[in-house]
């Protein structure tokens, strides 16, 4: 359980014990991400498409599962609780980090009935889901990287190395 100072705050090593949750979520979250690519980047002909459809489906199911449980305990048990509690100044982007969460949980629920149906889809449209899984991917990836930049800064903001 966290513990909270005096102002009702939570201090700096529960922060730091959240943080490095949260990093070892984005990491289990980074290697799903890999496999997912290594899917994508197979060639047709040579697994063939129900093969690469079945392996795409169970990759992206997994995908799915560990975003939602990241994004979730991101939310409200990581570290956009406390870094919101702790530095109110970035709450701005905190709230903007969160809006794409909703955005990529929207793009998977649109997603998921066109993957259950990726063996009996055609060619083209196989190639174009797989286009817009790597887009999400991508997307995925700048998001991580302003969650990065955003609790380096809470940390040194925290830390005293603002200036």
């Amino acid at each position: 359980m966290p513990t909270i100072s005096p102002n009702g705050s939570r201090k700096t090593s529960s922060t730091a014990t959240e943080i490095r949750a949260s990093w070892m979520e984005h990491q289990i979250l980074d290697h799903v991400k890999q496999a997912l690519r290594v899917t994508l980047d197979w060639k047709t002909p040579a697994v063939g498409l129900p093969r690469k459809a079945s392996t795409l489906q169970f990759t992206l199911q997994a995908f799915q599962r560990h975003l939602h449980r990241l994004m979730d305990f991101e939310e409200r048990d990581g570290y956009m609780v406390v870094v919101a509690e702790s530095n109110p100044n970035l709450e701005i982007r905190i709230r903007s980090l969160e809006d794409d969460h909703e955005a990529f949980r929207r793009t998977l629920d649109e997603l998921t009935p066109a993957i259950a149906e990726l063996a009996e889809c055609s060619g083209e449209r196989f190639e174009e889901i797989c286009g817009e899984v790597a887009s999400l991917l991508d997307t995925v990836d700048r998001h991580d990287a302003e969650e990065i930049d955003l609790i380096q800064e809470a940390m040194l903001y925290d830390m005293g190395g603002e200036g």
